[in-house]
């Protein structure tokens, strides 16, 4: 299916070529003079390429990370969050101290009433 689709926009693509040589060499000029203006960017706009260049390594560095949460994610498959906190905290300070868990709370507990819209009347609800 990718390769049907590449072949597709290829043949929109050549049928919107000119066949006119003039209107040819004409495209081929502007196609030339777009990318010289394109590789001559930073030459003429050189604090816009610097702050590129800055946001560009800021967001490759939240990348990588997300990439090593990611994978890590994969890598405990199954074990608690708090574990990994647990062997993090062990490599920072070199012993691990046990987070006290939070009390777990009952799941589940709405009843057909609580789960009913409160918005309507009571002659409505009748009349459904």
């Amino acid at each position: 299916m990718f390769l049907i689709r590449i072949a597709f926009w290829l043949a929109v693509i050549v049928a919107l070529l000119p066949t006119d040589e003039h209107q040819q060499a004409k495209l081929y000029e502007t196609a030339a003079a777009s990318m010289e203006r394109l590789t001559t960017f930073c030459d003429r706009n050189g604090k816009a390429c610097a702050a590129g260049a800055e946001f560009w390594s800021t967001f490759v560095k939240k990348a990588e990370f997300g990439a090593r949460v990611v994978v890590d994610l994969l890598a405990s498959r199954g074990q608690r969050a708090d574990a990994g906190v647990a062997a993090s905290s062990l490599r920072a300070t070199g012993t691990a101290t046990p987070e006290p868990r939070p009390p777990t709370t009952p799941r589940n507990t709405l009843t057909r009433d609580d789960a009913g819209p409160a918005w309507r009347s009571q002659a409505q609800r009748a009349g459904a």
